[in-house]
């Protein structure tokens, strides 16, 4: 049979039809099940967004409330220890008995003289003192109207006993506000706009009889009066923010209605005004449920998102809102176009999806092993251990240094706890440095002390947080920690080797000029020692408070030039004398211009005798001297009229302070010699004389 009949005469095999009504179904179940989940997966993300902008607001509303927390208790706090101060209670309760009050300004008691200086001073440095506008500096002071700011003392019947410039009397209108003020606890005298269109604030606290006295109940009052400006007001803006349409308000209730305190875009501070009832409002809501998030709307109508926060010890509501379209509409632009890419290219991509997941899955998987090998040769030529743990504290990563002190390979490391690598007490305290790190965000670094068989280690030990362990084998999210420990028990030795060798050519030195000069014999460790407590009761840092210490010691250091007959004279020094021995404190911060303190301890040495008012040798004035040489020249001061000397008795304490006073703002600055006072007087300044007197 010819081939030709045998092929015509096999059976064929037949493709089967494509039947267009299956497609069109199929096309139609994919387009509605496609479509279903696009617009779930739409409706989700929206439900997303929503949450991290709550978040968002959250935190600025927390962030914001805080400040404002902060604003109000540090003024509570500075005028609350005004207040209680001893000296105040004293000078008031004397001038109540004495019905100093009633005389003339010619015949001022010096009570009410201290109690002017005292409030001028905290005035001044609280922000209460009167700031008259440049035209107004340019006119007559008697022809200038007090601004209504300042700080006041009041007896209990409302009346001034003494006050700053600015509050000479009390307006009709701020001594109803002070009427309505409890007197036995301190309050608040809410914002308040003046005839003038200022913005003002007030603190009203008690005044107490000193300690011991008869009487429990108060003998008057301490009233600040403040202007609010624009300082307070950026307390609300956030840093960082870049949504226009985002703002932070200040608002109270008044009744029925909701008062905007802040200025807004169309408004002065208090002049807008809302009743609580008005239909989605955000402010009404807001001052009626405070703490919660919702979608509401703003004055505008515009559609907000907002949350609220309560602002203790004022009656405030803060308000944090954004215009929800600017705040959503990156997410409504994506969701529009994932609908219409999905809608019209889910069919022809179903099969190129599969294929191409196939192949990224390939290509990532080829690309997380190069990376694992490329990670593995890098940390393993690190000098230092490095480890990878989660947040229960297993392993998931250890270098070739790390697994060596854990005296196994590399793979069995991962998977064991910490405890079971390094011991339980260590790792007790790894855990806490690691839980430390996750919670800030930040990196942890902690220096731990451990005593080995070769003796003394000290190992500094870096936790920094990572959102995810970059391991795909694990869930996202998987936060852990990254642990880089360092020995840094050679540098750590030497360096307080270092400091204490330091230290005993300092005692030497000072212990040199005291011999040298009997009669002003440990002048230097006294200045130190309250030159330290005043820097630490200012809130310095510990390297500030180290150089004022410092400098204290060493500022007699160039009497070592000076011969011994000059510093042993008893009569009057001529102007030469006098003249050489003040510059024998420039030779003194010449003598140890080479020696490397932490701080600026020559600076401070060559500025101590400046004067607050720029009238010293070098002509610096203000806070352009170091803070540390303001503070080493008010303690030199107080120990040397205190102190026995040749030529004068000792002083006592109170003169003393007086005498300081007396210059403050001209020789010396008025917040040191307050905080000189202060340690003196109120906290354990006493106690530390005493023991000099006893000790050195």
């Amino acid at each position: 049979m010819p081939a030709s009949s045998h092929r015509a005469d096999a059976p064929r095999l037949q493709r089967p039809a494509l039947n267009p009504y299956a497609l069109v179904l199929l096309v139609v179940v994919l387009a509605v099940i496609g479509g279903a989940l696009v617009l779930r997966f739409a409706d989700i993300q929206e439900n997303r967004e929503l949450m991290l902008w709550q978040n968002k607001l959250n935190l600025i509303a927390d962030s914001r409330a805080a400040d404002l927390d902060s604003w109000l208790d540090r003024y509570f706090k500075e005028l609350g220890a005004v207040a209680a101060n001893p000296s105040l209670q004293l000078y008031l309760t004397d001038l109540l008995n004495n019905e100093g009050i009633k005389k003339t300004l010619e015949e001022e008691p010096a009570q009410a003289t201290f109690l002017q200086n005292l409030l001028s001073i905290t005035a001044d440095r609280l922000g209460f003192a009167e700031q008259p506008s440049p035209e107004l500096q340019s006119i007559n002071a008697d022809v200038r109207q007090p601004s209504g700011v300042g700080l006041a003392i009041l007896d209990n019947n409302g009346k001034i006993i003494v006050s700053t410039a600015g509050l000479p009397a009390l307006g009709d209108a701020l001594a109803t506000k002070l009427a309505e003020a409890p007197k036995d606890r301190p309050s608040l005298i809410d914002l308040f706009t003046t005839a003038s269109g200022q913005t003002h604030i007030g603190f009203t606290l008690p005044i107490y009889a000193i300690q011991g006295a008869a009487t429990t109940q108060a003998i008057g009052r301490l009233v600040g009066i403040k202007t609010i400006d624009g300082n307070f007001f950026k307390l609300l803006q956030h840093p960082g923010v870049t949504e226009k349409t985002l703002e932070a308000v200040l608002m109270r209730r008044d009744g029925d209605n909701v008062v905007y305190l802040s200025p807004t875009k169309d408004s002065q501070p208090l002049a807008a005004r809302f009743a609580l009832n008005t239909a989605e409002l955000d402010a009404a809501y807001a001052v009626l449920s405070p703490g919660n998030f919702a979608v509401k709307r703003d004055r505008q109508s515009h559609t907000t998102l907002m949350t609220s926060r309560t602002i203790v010890g004022a009656p405030w509501i803060m308000m944090v809102h954004v215009d929800r379209d600017q705040a959503l509409a990156e997410s409504v632009r994506w969701r529009r176009q994932t609908e219409a890419i999905m809608f019209f290219g889910l069919l022809a991509i179903v099969g190129g999806i599969v294929a191409l997941w196939y192949y990224e899955r390939s290509r990532l998987a080829m690309r997380l092993a190069a990376q694992e090998k490329l990670l593995r040769v890098v940390t393993d030529n690190q000098p230092q251990p490095i480890l990878i743990v989660d947040q229960v504290n297993v392993a998931h990563f250890a270098n070739i240094k790390a697994a060596n002190a854990f005296h196994m390979p590399p793979a069995d490391v991962v998977g064991k706890e910490l405890a079971a690598l390094i011991g339980t007490a260590r790792a007790k305290e790894y855990n806490e440095a690691n839980q430390a790190a996750l919670q800030s965000g930040e990196t942890i670094t902690r220096t731990w002390r451990m005593e080995s068989a070769s003796g003394l280690e000290i190992i500094q030990s870096q936790h920094t947080p990572l959102e995810q362990i970059p391991i795909d084998t694990l869930p996202v999210p998987s936060p852990g920690v990254l642990i880089v420990d360092q020995d840094v028990t050679e540098i750590v030795t030497e360096r307080e080797r270092s400091a204490r060798t330091l230290q005993k050519l300092i005692n030497v030195l000072v212990h040199i000029v005291d011999n040298r000069d009997p009669y002003a014999g440990h002048h230097s460790a006294s200045v130190a020692l309250i030159a330290h407590e005043v820097a630490a009761d200012m809130g310095f840092d510990s390297t500030l408070v180290e150089t004022a210490e410092t400098a204290g010691k060493l500022m007699n250091i160039g009497k070592i030039i000076v011969p011994h007959d000059l510093l042993t004279k008893t009569s009057a020094l001529t102007t030469d004398e006098i003249k050489f021995v003040r510059e024998s404190l420039q030779r003194g911060a010449d003598l140890i211009q080479g020696i490397e303190f932490d701080g600026p301890v020559v600076d401070t040495l060559r500025q101590v005798q400046e004067r607050y008012d720029g009238t010293g040798p070098l002509g610096l004035k203000g806070d352009n001297i170091l803070i540390t040489a303001r503070i080493v020249a008010a303690a030199n001061a107080f120990v040397g009229m205190v102190s026995p000397r040749s030529y004068h008795a000792a002083m006592s304490t109170d003169q003393a302070i007086k005498n300081l006073l007396k210059d403050a703002g001209a020789q010396f600055d008025n917040r040191v010699v307050i905080a000189l006072a202060n340690f003196i007087e109120n906290k354990h300044g006493q106690e530390t004389l005493k023991w000099l007197a006893t000790n050195l």
